[in-house]
């Protein structure tokens, strides 16, 4: 059985396109918990950047939707 994933969008620092990140549920849970940098990518200019605040807000946002399943 495989991690539960979670898919979010980031937007391209380099166009402004949302593109669809995903990651495993345990990896981003852990990283919050630990407050350490999560890095984000968009495939459409292979941009990686570390998230802002903001982003990193959206994550748990999104972490926290799932949990209230």
């Amino acid at each position: 059985m495989s991690e539960p994933t979670i898919r979010f969008p980031v937007t391209c620092p380099k166009c402004g396109n949302d593109v669809l990140m995903v990651f495993p549920v345990p990896v981003l849970a852990s990283a919050l918990n630990a407050f350490t940098n999560i890095r984000l990518h968009a495939s459409c200019h292979d941009q990686w950047w570390d998230a802002s605040k903001l982003e990193l807000e959206q994550i748990r946002e999104y972490l926290g939707a799932l949990s209230g399943l």
